[in-house]
């Protein structure tokens, strides 16, 4: 292995860790907002193993409220449909943030409840506060990705046919086109998920006014 290599890696590490410890206790909501950037499960304490209380999902928006020995408390907002057990980023929209376990959903707060007035379907907004991630699985800035994601997309989906305008699809039809075409492409699971992602947020219909936007993602305007 190479030791200063190594090593600049460990210092590293060290100091996100330390800036993600101060940034959690200043007690700013803005400055407390961050993303995972990876897909990770949520513990009920810090340290733990196993498949914890859910699974979130990459790119999802999060409040940070404590940080402790490598491990961040986070407070997570999405909506779901009765009895579902799988949080979405908007009403109606199925930008898929994270899927839990009985002990997570067990404390779910509800914000409010409302009916589509198009659909009749119920969806109610809630938080989820005091489950722990590892803050190796959080960032605030999630440029770096999201330009990836585009350039794949770009390069991947533009083989066979003219690339599609993002806008051309809703986010929820997005997961199920972006299906037909990835098996056809090199991409890993990792990569589709990030493409998904990414076109999701700038699909049609999606206003940046009221969409949460993930870190560093500038959604398009409809």
């Amino acid at each position: 292995m190479n030791k200063p290599r190594a090593w600049g890696a460990v210092v590293g590490a060290v100091l996100a860790l330390a800036a993600l410890a101060l940034l959690a206790a200043s007690g700013n909501p803005e400055t407390n907002r961050y993303c995972t950037v990876e897909t990770t499960h949520l513990y009920p304490a810090p340290g733990g193993s196993g498949d914890g209380c859910g699974v979130l999902e990459l790119a999802v928006p999060l409040q940070a409220a404590e940080a402790r020995d490598g491990w961040v408390r986070v407070v997570l907002e999405g909506w779901r449909q009765p009895g579902s057990t799988v949080l979405y980023a908007l009403e109606g929209v199925r930008i898929r943030e994270a899927i839990l376990k009985d002990c997570a959903l067990a404390k779910l707060q509800v914000l409010q409840t409302v009916t589509d007035e198009n659909t009749g379907q119920t969806w109610s907004q809630v938080r989820l506060a005091g489950f722990w991630v590892p803050a190796k699985a959080l960032s605030q800035d999630l440029r770096k990705p999201w330009a990836t994601a585009e350039a794949l997309y770009k390069k991947n989906c533009s083989a066979c046919h003219a690339l599609h305008d993002p806008a051309q699809y809703t986010a929820n039809q997005w997961p199920q086109v972006l299906k037909s075409m990835t098996s056809r492409t090199p991409l890993d699971k990792t990569q589709i998920a990030w493409i998904t992602k990414y076109l999701q947020y700038h699909a049609k219909g999606i206003d940046p006014d009221k969409v949460p936007v993930p870190c560093g993602l500038t959604p398009a305007r409809p």
